[in-house]
């Protein structure tokens, strides 16, 4: 993806400086619904989200172009056409064009080895599928059933949380009719409605929040029976909880205090009907790894600057006696993460000593050279405080010095070439979060994986040369190919990065996140950044209009197979909300503690909230929430 995402920027953006055309500037502006925070990170983002789109749902894309709806239009495919030029000229295929090879050779015949050995197809997830993807499967199943075969899919309507990956959850509702239409088969369905996971309470928690709003029962599968609680036995029915302070800054620390009473204390007791609950850690082998916090964003900050609640929570837990550790790696915007900086200015005080090579570009783009510029002085400032020698017995000082002046510190001479990621773990030992610590270890990772991926399209593959004119060349080339694409927010974590989490820590996790996962203690915010009913976070809440991807299916759609979308944007909107926080609360086991924003009688704040229970026609069945016991 980082190889996909470099090649959009400088084969689509600044090679033919489009990412200062006005036009496309107010295309994607409309395409994305604000001009807030719009940056080069961005504007790749919702480029590339319309070119994957191209393939997954099939676009024409010349009748696209030609409606010429906005000027932005050529704009933009032209950017798109100069990006699939240059994957081509490098021989390499993103995520999106594999698929799409994959099914034009599933079609043509030249898959014959492979597709003759398979007997039985089976998709998980089928929610997520997009049409592209569809048509893979339904290929694959012709070859299957001529030969006496079959296809068989799982998958949930209610957790569909990709529509910004372009998947269609309606082909997962209409499978037996398209199916049919295509394969000329019938399927049969097998209604998987027993929960192994959770207590009898969170499973009739969650199921009644999916019903509450009856306009989401016409974007269901029809005749979709009712979840039953299965889990045999069941320890504790605990009931549903509830954590509601009128300052966020309130609940974090109450939160804190909650936590490390569970799984640092003598565990936390709780009265409801007549019954005493006690939740404590449970002594063989119970661990802060089981217990995650989940938001619809785990950022430790809002896009304007204010601290959130991952943050807040992060700081009280570290202020216990014995402090408690979180893990966020996606916490803060990943050119801003402090070990980030040190490690990337480091690597540019010695490929570059002085920002010479640097200070030569023109066209660098303003907000990197800004960046850059920030990593040099954390870099400076972390060569100041005179870290202790590494393992060699050598300083951080003298190690860059050596750098700066090609001069070894063993004797002898320069390589003629060095290699960047050889500079990357030579100065790592001078960080130790970046040795020992699971999100230094992580954010490691992301940077090696730059630098190692760059060698598949820049022209001195990640080394730096000794030798006019290379010398500069070769620095020129890493600062557009990988300097560039770090400092304008281009590069981020994915989750897919993000293999395991620490058992002794808490994690917070975004709900996408978690899909899939499963915690003991599960705690959700449902509310801690609305104090009031403002227009700025309604799309996280109780949405006014469609998202960026509710955007895109309307404009790219009528081009496509599938046409324009039977549901307003809005409904839309709405139903993708239900969807993400059924998902959040059915990840928890035993223990569900909502957390927000609430009045002084602790219940959550009466601002329209799809996640407190408010329908879209603004009903609030649930107000105040009286089945959930308030701490």
């Amino acid at each position: 993806e980082y190889v996909a995402d470099a090649l959009m920027i400088r084969r689509g953006f600044f090679d033919h400086s489009r990412h200062r055309d006005d036009d496309l500037h107010d295309y994607v502006v409309q395409l994305n619904g604000t001009a807030w925070n719009m940056h080069i990170g961005t504007l790749r983002d919702i480029t590339r989200e319309v070119r994957d789109r191209f393939l997954h749902d099939q676009v024409d894309v010349a009748a696209f172009e030609a409606s010429v709806s906005h000027p932005g239009v050529p704009v933009l495919c032209d950017a798109i056409g100069d990006y699939e030029t240059a994957l081509n000229n490098d021989l390499v295929l993103d995520f999106a064009a594999l698929e799409a090879r994959f099914l034009e050779r599933l079609q043509n015949g030249t898959l014959s080895t492979f597709t003759d050995g398979l007997r039985v197809i089976l998709v998980d997830e089928y929610q997520d599928t997009n049409l592209l993807q569809e048509q893979i499967y339904y290929t694959l199943t012709g070859h299957v059933l001529a030969r006496g075969g079959s296809l068989t899919v799982v998958g949930d309507d209610d957790q569909s949380l990709y529509r910004f990956r372009g998947a269609t959850v309606e082909l997962f509702r209409d499978l037996s009719t398209r199916l049919n239409r295509q394969c000329g088969v019938a399927p049969r369905t097998i209604y998987l409605n027993r929960n192994y996971r959770s207590t009898p309470t969170i499973v009739r928690f969650y199921s009644d929040f999916v019903g509450l709003d009856l306009a989401y029962a016409s974007a269901r599968v029809a005749g979709k029976p009712a979840l039953v609680a299965a889990r045999n036995p069941v320890p504790v029915d605990y009931p549903i909880l509830g954590l509601f302070r009128p300052t966020v800054e309130e609940l974090a620390r109450d939160l804190a205090c909650f936590i490390g009473d569970v799984f640092r204390g003598e565990g936390v007791t709780i009265h409801h009907n007549g019954q005493c609950f006690h939740i404590a850690a449970n002594p063989q082998g119970g661990a802060l790894g089981d217990c995650a916090l989940l938001c619809s964003s785990p950022r430790e900050y809002s896009s304007g600057g204010r601290e959130r609640l991952p943050l807040l929570v992060r700081r009280e837990l570290e202020r216990l006696d014995p402090p408690i550790l979180a893990f966020n790696p996606r916490g803060e915007e990943f050119n801003q993460v402090p070990e980030v900086s040190i490690l990337c200015g480091l690597i540019l005080e010695c490929i570059d000593p002085d920002a010479r090579v640097q200070r030569s570009i023109s066209n660098l783009p303003a907000n990197a050279r800004t960046v850059m510029d920030n990593w040099r002085q954390a870099a400076q400032d972390y060569i100041a405080q005179d870290p202790p020698p590494n393992p060699r017995r050598r300083s951080l000082r003298d190690f860059v010095r050596a750098w700066q002046t090609r001069t070894p510190q063993s004797g002898g001479s320069w390589p003629r070439e060095a290699d960047l990621m050889g500079l990357v773990y030579n100065l790592v030992t001078w960080i130790p979060a970046m040795q020992t610590d699971p999100e230094g270890l992580v954010y490691l990772e992301a940077i090696s994986r730059t630098i190692s991926q760059s060698t598949r399209f820049s022209s001195y593959g990640a080394t730096i040369r000794n030798a006019p004119p290379h010398d500069a060349n070769s620095v020129r080339a890493a600062l557009w190919d990988i300097f560039v694409p770090l400092g304008t927010g281009a590069i981020d974590l994915a989750e897919e990065l993000i293999e395991e989490f620490p058992r002794d820590r808490l994690n917070i996790l975004s709900i996408h996140q978690a899909k899939g996962l499963e915690f003991p203690l599960t705690i959700v915010d449902v509310g801690s950044d609305f104090r009031t009913n403002h227009h700025a976070h309604a799309f996280k809440r109780f949405p006014r209009n469609g998202s960026r991807s509710h955007r895109l299916e309307d404009e790219l759609r009528p081009y496509s197979p599938l046409g324009v979308p039977a549901r307003p944007q809005l409904d839309r909107a709405f139903d993708d909300l239900i969807r993400q926080y059924f998902v959040a609360f059915s990840r928890a086991q035993d223990v569900l503690l909502l957390v927000g924003l609430g009045d002084a009688r602790s219940t959550p704040k009466s601002v329209p909230n799809v996640a407190t229970g408010w329908t879209r026609d603004e009903r609030w069945p649930w107000r105040g929430l009286p089945d959930v016991v308030q701490l």
